[in-house]
């Protein structure tokens, strides 16, 4: 099934068939690294992806931006090795 922006508006959220694909995708993970399960990509590759996301769907673009900036941010900038093992594989999908 296709994202449809317009209906995502009118029903004030992103549909639930839209939020699984991009579990699939591992959109949830583009900032966690590779090696736990993530996409691993830097910050510049980060946010050129979520600003063409956000030109076709302002509301996919930020809710993948606040799952990696509110969602998961601060375990993977000051979370221990074992924190950074345990949440982030989960957090990625």
């Amino acid at each position: 099934e296709v994202n449809d922006p317009m209906k995502n508006d009118a029903l004030e959220k992103v549909e639930d068939h839209t939020m699984e694909g991009l579990k699939e995708m591992g959109a949830f993970g583009l900032q966690v690294p590779a090696e736990l399960g993530g996409v691993g990509l830097t910050n510049t590759q980060y946010a050129r992806l979520v600003e063409i996301v956000g030109m076709h769907d302002l509301g996919v673009g930020i809710t993948l931006g606040a799952h990696q900036s509110i969602g998961f941010k601060g375990i993977l900038l000051f979370g221990n090795p074992q924190q950074k093992e345990k949440y982030l594989p989960k957090l990625a999908t």
